[in-house]
């Protein structure tokens, strides 16, 4: 993992999710555990009279050789879909916390709103402009640390940008540029119909846990999180007052609220 979960600051609620999931865990293990219990000696006393008769339906084969397999590969993908959930959570943990130090600066912050079939990750509101700010858990690779150790140039824990293309140790990326750049103006095209004015809004990609660096100018911040609370408030992305501000702010609170679409 790029990002040390230890050493996150803690966040509203942190503990008792933390509770909450475990107990959900022990919940689930619970049930299964309980049909296990009850199935178990009618299961042993079935197999014991087929093998009294000397018979064993072909069609029970079938379940008992498919059912397994049929079972592993979807844990396989559960658990491939759970570690990048965990990486994307942990990643937009780190940019919110990072996020908190700007509302010391009088900027309002808000996360996970709801757009037309996918969210925005946060949204900063500030007298200089307002920012929809895209976070990307990556995984580091052991193998890029190995060619590193025998003198690759490109280091294990770098990422550059250049050209349009986000240029990781083994691989290169465009998706997120695009992703980002198009949620922005879907921002701005909501907010200027709920304000009743032109909001332009900047797009931010963040990569937690990587040090990022610019081989040519990008077209927005493509950043690290521990540099959004020194990068956004130097930005200019439009001149706001604060009427401007509370009612941009406002009409994202009413988005951002549970279960509103």
């Amino acid at each position: 993992l790029p990002i040390d979960r230890e050493k996150l600051n803690r966040l509203p609620g942190f503990g008792i999710q933390k509770q909450i999931q475990e107990l959900q865990f022990d919940i689930l293990s619970a049930m299964l555990m309980s049909v296990i219990v009850v199935t178990i000696p009618f299961a042993f006393e079935g197999l014991r009279g087929y093998l009294d008769k000397g018979t064993f339906p072909l069609a029970f084969v079938g379940f008992i050789v498919l059912g397994p397999i049929y079972f592993v590969v979807k844990t396989y993908r559960s658990m491939t879909r759970l570690t990048k959930l965990r990486l994307g959570h942990t990643a937009e943990l780190a940019t919110a916390a990072e996020l908190m130090r700007l509302q010391g600066l009088g900027y309002q912050v808000f996360h996970d709103i709801q757009a037309d079939g996918f969210n925005i990750d946060h949204l900063v509101v500030g007298i200089n402009g307002v920012f929809a700010i895209e976070t990307k858990g990556r995984h580091k690779w052991y193998s890029d640390k190995k060619n590193e150790s025998n003198g690759g140039q490109h280091k294990a824990h770098e990422l550059f940008y250049r050209d349009g293309k986000l240029v990781f140790p083994s691989w290169t990326e465009t998706a997120p540029i695009e992703q980002a750049q198009r949620q922005a103006k879907w921002v701005s095209e909501w907010l200027t119909k709920a304000v009743g004015q032109s909001i332009p809004v900047m797009p931010v990609l963040v990569f937690p846990g990587w040090m990022v660096k610019s081989q040519t100018k990008p077209p927005f911040p493509i950043i690290n999180h521990k540099q959004v609370a020194i990068t956004l408030p130097k930005m200019n992305a439009a001149i706001f007052t604060q009427e401007q501000v509370n009612a941009i702010a406002y009409q994202i609170m009413q988005r951002c609220l549970q279960g509103k679409p």
